[in-house]
């Protein structure tokens, strides 16, 4: 039985496709949640009535829409000015006051969604890049 020793160029494509697929990585998980390319926070996490919090996301493209999703399951979506990849915002329970559609003062979870292009009129999307919640008491 004779064994064949591996040859240089054997060498060569091994460690091209090993850097490549390494390479690729990063891509293929940005702009997933928990990727590691974009995400989301809310400070402070949990908030009184009429309390400040301010969302931050970041690894977001260029254009980007945001969708809150209110406590009694209404939603506000619409474009967010994106700037180095990154957005933040202050909100708060009383936000909604001058809106006139959506009920102000709500408690509970507001849902935080970051999302790419959205196709109307039935609100969908294939992207998101991060979603995050704060909790109003």
């Amino acid at each position: 039985m004779k064994i064949r020793k591996p040859t240089p160029t054997g060498f060569i494509l091994a460690g091209a496709a090993l850097v490549l697929s390494l390479a690729l990585v990063p891509a293929a998980l940005a702009g997933k949640p928990g990727g590691g390319g974009s995400g989301c926070s809310i400070a402070p996490g949990q908030v009184g009535l009429d309390q400040n919090w301010t969302v931050s996301a970041w690894g977001l493209p260029s254009t980007a829409n945001m969708i809150i999703t209110f406590p009694d399951g209404a939603t506000s979506t619409g474009p967010v000015t994106v700037s180095g990849g990154s957005y933040t915002a202050t909100g708060n329970s009383n936000m909604t006051a001058s809106w006139g559609f959506i009920t102000p003062e709500q408690t509970g979870t507001y849902k935080y969604q970051f999302v790419g292009r959205i196709k109307w009129p039935a609100g969908t999307y294939n992207q998101q890049y991060a979603q995050c919640t704060v909790v109003v008491y």
